[in-house]
């Protein structure tokens, strides 16, 4: 039987190979890796990583879509070589979202009301029926607007073009917060993966479906609706996976405590994020 060539020493530890050998015993890459890069031999490791047939990018995607509660819980059972990594699997997905939200700024439409409230104060201050008293508490007004209108302007642009940040410390937090409730059973970091994998699916949703359909939905009653579903999208999403991977009752108890378990996370989140935005505008109009 014939043996595909193959160098006699390990090209990355030196270690040496016999004809027969696939692998390097010693530290495990293949035996037949290429002494030169060549553009073919890129091309077939991008292939082989994205849709590699066991643990691939695009096999990780339609695992979380059809049994996302197993396909987390066999990962954290240990079957790492099935599945794509979770962490790098988020960080490719944190990247198409920074592009993605860069060119359609889903964000950009919450500071509309601010500005609409702006115009109609201007609009009453050009009036000239109007006493001096009153265009100077309207001046207060309108300089105050004009001030809140710069500040949610800024922090949706934030969100918009920093959205690797945000993801970045969500992720974590929301772990943590799901971690307290079942410190018991699992450890953080498994907390941590689960919420990884969770994360970075239902942001993929966002840059293929939601960013592109708030971007067209700006200014309209569609927008507020897309973000509810968003919304309950992640909520129960989260739920099917924890009602898995703690096995749970089947029962309205069981999806009761998962969803409560989903809502805790957001809600702590949300939270967070609603005291920050809050006392950066604050701090702009008083400052």
């Amino acid at each position: 039987m014939s043996h595909t060539h193959h160098p006699d020493n390990c090209l990355n530890c030196s270690h040496h190979l016999e004809p027969q050998d696939k692998f390097c015993a010693e530290c495990g890459q293949p035996a037949n890796t290429h002494a030169r890069i060549t553009l073919p031999h890129i091309g077939h490791e991008i292939v082989h990583v994205v849709t590699h047939a066991d643990k691939g990018f695009f096999y990780l995607i339609k695992a979380l879509t059809l049994q996302p509660g197993l396909t987390i819980k066999e990962y954290l059972s240990g079957k790492h070589k099935k599945y794509y990594s979770p962490f790098s699997f988020f960080f490719i997905v944190l990247g198409l979202v920074v592009f993605t939200n860069s060119v359609f700024k889903p964000y950009e439409s919450f500071n509309q009301m601010n500005s609409s409230a702006a115009g109609a104060s201007t609009q009453l201050l050009a009036k000239k029926n109007i006493s001096e008293a009153e265009k100077q508490k309207i001046s207060k007004k309108l300089e105050k607007l004009r001030k809140i209108d710069v500040r949610v302007a800024k922090a949706m642009h934030f969100m918009n073009t920093r959205t690797n940040i945000v993801l970045g410390i969500s992720t974590p937090f929301i772990a943590f917060v799901i971690f307290l409730l079942y410190y018991k059973r699992l450890f953080y970091a498994e907390q941590l993966s689960i919420v990884t994998f969770i994360n970075g699916y239902l942001n993929l949703l966002s840059v293929v479906i939601f960013s592109p359909l708030m971007y067209l939905a700006k200014g309209t009653p569609w927008y507020g609706m897309l973000l509810f579903i968003m919304m309950l999208m992640h909520i129960v999403y989260t739920a099917i996976v924890y009602h898995r991977v703690l096995d749970m009752r089947y029962s309205f108890g069981g999806y009761l405590k998962a969803a409560l378990t989903s809502l805790a996370g957001i809600t702590g989140w949300t939270i967070v994020c609603v005291i920050v935005v809050t006392l950066y505008i604050a701090w702009g109009v008083l400052y």
